[in-house]
């Protein structure tokens, strides 16, 4: 077991990308809190096989934490294992078990800059990631985070804002009540 540094979902939530495999199997597993336990803590998983210097997504199996960022924190660090490791690509299949929500992944492949071929049905294709220009992808996954963490900041920002405006509310709210208690008693 191997595990990545802790990082976070685009919505802010933390997030601990682990690995566990040998040189023909592997699995990325994403967690809400540290743990050596496999199966605690874990909010998404990716399951691949090692195939010709490639890996390819065997699994990505839905374990009800979805559309929380937490397979786009897997996918990085699977792409960055790949590149540790000297792959030259990452490939899947899009299944015609996923028709019913194919365009989410469409769009998830997509922006983890995938390239997708979808038959003329649309509702089975092939993924691909070539990884031979390590530092082109590196780079723009990191373009990625940042504009994310800038995006997590200002929102951060925000509930700053709120929360002073909230606070400042509530305190007019228990003064006025002081006031109108004076009111009532000198008039």
């Amino acid at each position: 077991m191997k595990v990545f540094d802790k990082t976070f979902t685009k919505y802010g939530l933390e997030a601990y990308p682990y690995y566990y495999g040998d040189d023909s199997f592997g699995r990325i597993i994403v967690k809400i809190s540290p743990s050596d336990d496999p199966y605690e803590n874990t909010v998404f998983r990716i399951i691949f096989k090692v195939e010709h210097c490639s890996v390819h997504i065997t699994e990505i199996p839905l374990i009800g934490y979805e559309d929380k960022g937490y397979g786009s924190v897997a996918m990085r660090a699977l792409i960055k294992h790949s590149i540790n490791k000297g792959y030259i690509g990452i490939t899947g299949l899009l299944s015609s078990q996923d028709k019913d929500h194919i365009s989410r992944l469409i769009s998830f492949y997509e922006k983890n800059s995938f390239d997708i071929k979808i038959n003329p049905k649309r509702d089975s294709g092939y993924i691909q990631l070539d990884l031979t220009n390590p530092s082109e992808l590196l780079r723009k996954l990191t373009e990625r985070i940042t504009l994310l963490e800038n995006k997590l900041e200002e929102q951060k920002q925000k509930e700053k804002s709120l929360q002073a405006t909230i606070e400042s509310l509530e305190h007019n709210i228990a003064n006025e009540s002081k006031f109108v208690k004076f009111l009532k008693k000198y008039f």
